[in-house]
């Protein structure tokens, strides 16, 4: 496991409330040198906090990779209509 997927993992509290977290693009290819970190968030229920949310763990992995962070955010349904894993083509990796 990298370096970046293991820290976000011991940081798997921040997505309390997400179903599933998936992080994908550069950083699962095994790039040493990342461009971004890319994150797949699925939630079951839409709420309110869902935008704070996603608005600090932004801020918190950008703090603590000085990386820029691109988070998707998406229904369980959405997820499925949408077939997002699919056209990854495999290339993703699933943290929660």
């Amino acid at each position: 496991m990298n370096r970046i997927i293991y820290l976000i993992s011991k940081h798997i509290d921040i997505f309390e409330l997400f179903t599933e977290v998936y992080i994908f693009g550069s950083v699962v290819k095994n790039n040493k040198f990342p461009n971004d970190i890319d994150l797949l968030l699925v939630y079951r229920i839409y709420s309110e906090e869902i935008e704070g949310k996603k608005n600090m763990i932004e801020q918190f992995l950008k703090n603590l990779f000085e990386l820029e962070i691109d988070i998707t955010i998406l229904s369980e349904k959405e997820l499925e209509q949408t077939k997002f894993l699919e056209k990854l083509d495999s290339v993703y990796e699933r943290i929660k």
